[in-house]
């Protein structure tokens, strides 16, 4: 009877340790799955690849968790590495979480959109901000959708933890950092508009205004000076005339 409750025992911690329906919110702080086996050294046969370097905190970035089909060591229970190999060419489970750099006692940034097999869980307090493995079928890759909040601007990294099996698995694995650019959003334009095209109307009305008074007097001034010249054409003009005929009648008198 003893030895029977202990083989039922056992049954019962390997099914809760395993987690086939994906990661409790009790990994949402490290990430590490209860397996009872420390996690790979060895390089990570696996990608969190982000489809975008740049993106606005009003859009999605689609991720692809995917298999590069590394050779990974069979590690110890200690995590040292042994002799043996094994290819690792699908994973089992995953968890995935998004932190701004740097990640250091972060809280998970943003929601997760995501497709079969899959589902979002709650971390940190906040909703959907953390996806994993519904199922513990073999997968090669998994598609996800990220998506900011909306008012975040900085940079971004992935934190992975992929599970290939009991003895297998690597923890946090960092992707490739992603900027997210804070988006204008259609309130503020409207805003500018209404608070900050009324003063630069002015000071181009006041500039305006400037040009037209100094062309106003150089136009007057040129007409000033043409009028002079006028005057003073005319006025030598009449003086030839009269010295003209002056000199005629002189002449008349003289005959």
């Amino acid at each position: 009877m003893q030895s029977f409750f202990v083989f039922v025992l056992a049954l019962t911690i390997s099914h809760v340790t395993g987690h086939p329906h994906g990661a409790p919110t009790t990994a949402c702080n490290t990430m590490y799955p209860l397996h009872k086996h420390n996690p790979q050294k060895s390089p990570c046969p696996f990608e969190t690849k982000p489809y975008q370097a740049e993106m606005f905190s009003n859009s999605s970035l689609r991720i692809a968790l995917h298999t590069l089909s590394l050779t990974a060591s069979s590690d110890s229970s200690d995590g040292s590495s042994s002799s043996s190999e094994t290819t690792v060419d699908s994973f089992k489970g995953y968890m995935i979480m998004a932190f701004e750099l740097p990640s250091e006692n972060a809280v998970a940034l943003g929601t997760f959109q995501v497709h079969n097999d899959s589902h979002t869980i709650d971390c940190h307090g906040l909703h959907q901000n953390a996806a994993t493995h519904s199922s513990k079928s073999h997968k090669n890759i998994v598609h996800l959708t990220w998506t900011p909040p909306t008012d975040f601007a900085g940079d971004v990294i992935f934190k992975t933890t992929y599970v290939a099996s009991k003895k297998l698995f690597w923890v946090n694995q960092v992707s490739s950092p992603v900027r997210v650019k804070l988006a204008v959003s259609r309130e503020d334009e409207i805003s500018a508009k209404t608070f900050l095209m009324p003063n630069d109307i002015s000071e181009a009305k006041l500039y305006e205004e400037i040009a037209y008074l100094e062309s106003s007097q150089y136009i007057s001034l040129w007409v000033i000076c043409s009028l002079f010249i006028v005057g003073f054409s005319c006025a030598v003009l009449a003086k030839l005339i009269l010295a003209s005929h002056a000199k005629k009648y002189a002449t008349l008198e003289s005959i």
